[in-house]
């Protein structure tokens, strides 16, 4: 269904199932080992776990330390270290390591704090997207944004055109019990996908 993801592009991530934190180490550990690229991960929610993107280097037999090696993790913990890190230091950066792909999780959670103003919080994300549209396309970057937790976006005026809108491509991830809906709102195509054990198939 998602197919490969384009350089140049930008795809939000719309998620209330946790498959979308085992997407995005997928989407990375392909970008260093197929892709041979260089991933730059801007985190908003505590995310990034490496024992996730150990066992995935494990289950394609891939040395571990070949991957993380190349995956640069940047943590922010207030909306203004989120909007400094894309505004100011990602673009070095990116020149720095010739990255491939650039990832920021989480994306709404440090604007959404109770203490910000939201017409600041919204201007500041406004900045952030011109920004990572401008890097995207100047630097032939894939780059995903993502959000856990699709209310979210419902709470705050504006803000799920300002990501939805923002975006290239949009994916959703509903979770249904135990499987989850997988949909492509501007394509108008969707599936249901029931993940199953290590090692098993279904039909």
């Amino acid at each position: 269904l998602l197919q490969g993801l384009q350089p140049g592009t930008i795809t939000f991530i719309d998620s209330s199932d946790r498959l979308v934190f085992e997407l995005v180490n997928l989407f990375c550990f392909q970008a260093v080992a197929e892709m041979h690229e260089q991933v730059l991960w801007v985190d908003g929610g505590n995310s990034v776990n490496p024992y996730d993107l150990n066992a995935i280097c494990k289950r394609y037999r891939v040395p571990p330390e070949e991957v993380l090696h190349d995956i640069t993790v940047s943590r922010a913990f207030t909306a203004y270290q989120m909007s400094t890190l894309i505004e100011d230091m990602l673009d070095p950066e990116v020149a720095r390591i010739r990255t491939g792909l650039v990832v920021i999780s989480c994306f709404p959670d440090l604007f959404q704090d109770a203490d910000m103003n939201w017409t600041e919080s919204l201007q500041l994300m406004r900045r952030a997207m011109e920004k990572l549209r401008a890097l995207t396309e100047e630097h032939s970057l894939i780059t995903i944004i993502t959000n856990y937790g699709m209310a979210k976006l419902m709470s705050r005026k504006g803000l799920r055109p300002l990501l939805y809108d923002g975006a290239d491509r949009v994916v959703r991830i509903d979770g249904k019990g135990d499987s989850v809906r997988v949909t492509l709102p501007k394509e108008g195509e969707g599936m249901l996908y029931r993940p199953v054990v290590r090692n098993q198939t279904t039909l």
